[in-house]
C-alpha cells in the first residue's frame, strides 16, 4: 500500500498520515502503539521509506518471535565460543542497521534486564559485543511498537521507565478497526485488488449483502484478520461475485448471533447497542460519551438503568 492511500481512509488515518509525513524527515525516536493486527509495522516503514535513510536498511526485529532470553544475541550478535553453539561471529541486528532504521515491533515482550542494555544502547547508540573485547558504534533511526500500553506497564513495574521515555519521544496511536469501520471498505477494494494480481487477473466483486455482514462484525484481529476474511472468500469462492455466503462461518455466525438475539423492545435495543459499544471501547466510558456525542452524566444514568455500570466481569453476556 502507497502511503497516499491513507489520504482515503477515516479521519484518524489521515492524522497518522500527517504524523508520517512530519516525522520522516527527522531522526526522532518513535513509539507506535495499537492492538494486534493494526498497521503498526506498515507505519514504521512508511517512516523510513519517506526518510533520508531510505536508501538504507529498514530492519525488523518482532521481539516476541525469539526465546526472550535469546533476544540479546539478535540485537548485538556475538563472537565464536560466546554463546551456546556459536561456532561463528554473527553480527546483530543492530550493527546490520548501520545507517538506516531498526523497528522493533511487540517492544513490551523484552525481559527487564534486557531493557536496561538496550537503554544503555540508545543513550550512547554503542554497545559492546559479548566477546568482541571493544565497542561498536553505530548509527540508526530507532521505531518501537507494542501492543500494550507501555505506560501502564511501567506503572505496574514490567516496563524500565528510563527505556519508556527515550522510546516515546514521539506517540503514534493508531485505532482498532471497529472504531474506524469507514475504512473497511477500502481495505476490502485493497485486498480484492492485490488477490487479482497475484491469480493472474482474475477480477471478483463483494456483494452490498456480505460487505454489510463485514461492517457488521467487531473485528478482534484488526486488519489482519480483514485481510484473512477477504483472502478466504476470495480464494474459495467460483463465482465473480462474493456474497455473505461465501464469508468464514465463524464471522457469520457472529453477526448473525448478535443481530438474533431476541431483541424485542427499543430498551433492550438501546441496551445491547450500549454494551456493544462499551466491548467496542474496552469500558472506556469517556470514549464511548464521545462516540455518541452525550455528556458523562447521560451515559452514566444510561448505563445506571441498565446495570452495566459496573465492570466487564460482572455483566453477563446477553443479561
Amino acid at each position: 500500500m502507497d502511503i497516499e492511500d491513507i489520504e482515503k481512509q477515516s479521519i484518524k488515518m489521515q492524522q497518522v498520515y500527517n504524523m508520517i509525513l512530519n516525522l520522516a524527515p527527522t531522526d526522532v525516536t518513535v513509539l507506535i502503539q495499537g492492538e494486534n493486527g493494526t498497521e503498526k509495522e506498515w507505519v514504521a516503514e512508511s517512516i523510513h521509506g519517506h526518510s533520508s535513510r531510505r536508501d538504507k536498511p529498514f530492519v525488523v526485529i518482532n521481539c516476541s518471535a525469539y526465546p526472550r532470553s535469546l533476544l540479546e544475541n539478535e540485537l548485538f550478535g556475538y563472537e565464536k565460543g560466546t554463546a551456546k553453539g556459536a561456532r561463528h561471529h554473527k553480527k546483530g541486528r543492530l550493527e546490520r542497521a548501520d545507517g538506516g532504521t531498526v523497528f522493533l515491533n511487540d517492544i513490551d515482550e523484552v525481559l527487564p534486564l534486557s531493557q536496561v542494555r538496550l537503554l544503555k544502547f540508545l543513550e550512547a547508540m554503542e554497545f559492546e559485543r559479548p566477546g568482541g573485547g571493544g565497542k561498536i558504534r553505530v548509527n540508526v533511526r530507532m521505531i518501537t511498537a507494542a501492543d500494550k500500553d507501555l505506560k501502564e506497564e511501567v506503572e505496574k513495574g514490567t516496563f524500565n521507565e528510563e527505556l519508556y521515555y527515550r522510546l516515546s519521544i514521539i506517540n503514534i496511536y493508531i485505532s482498532p478497526l471497529r472504531q474506524r469501520k469507514e475504512d473497511i471498505p477500502f481495505w476490502v477494494e485493497y485486498f480484492m485488488e492485490r488477490l487479482s494480481a497475484e491469480n493472474k487477473g482474475v477480477t471478483k466483486k463483494i456483494t452490498p449483502k456480505a460487505m454489510r455482514f463485514l461492517m457488521d462484525y467487531s473485528w478482534p484481529g484488526n486488519v489482519k484478520e480483514l485481510e484473512n476474511t477477504v483472502q478466504y472468500a476470495y480464494l474459495t469462492t467460483q463465482d465473480e461475485l462474493i456474497d455473505q455466503d461465501d464469508l468464514i462461518p465463524r464471522l457469520r455466525n457472529e453477526v448473525t448471533r448478535e443481530e438474533g438475539e431476541g431483541i424485542v423492545s427499543f430498551e433492550d435495543n438501546e441496551k445491547r447497542f450500549l454494551l456493544k459499544m462499551l466491548r467496542e471501547e474496552n469500558w472506556n466510558k469517556l470514549q464511548v460519551a464521545k462516540r455518541l456525542k452525550i455528556s458523562r452524566s447521560t451515559l452514566y444514568a444510561k448505563l445506571k438503568k441498565y446495570n452495566l455500570a459496573g465492570s466487564p466481569s460482572s455483566v453477563v453476556r446477553g443479561s
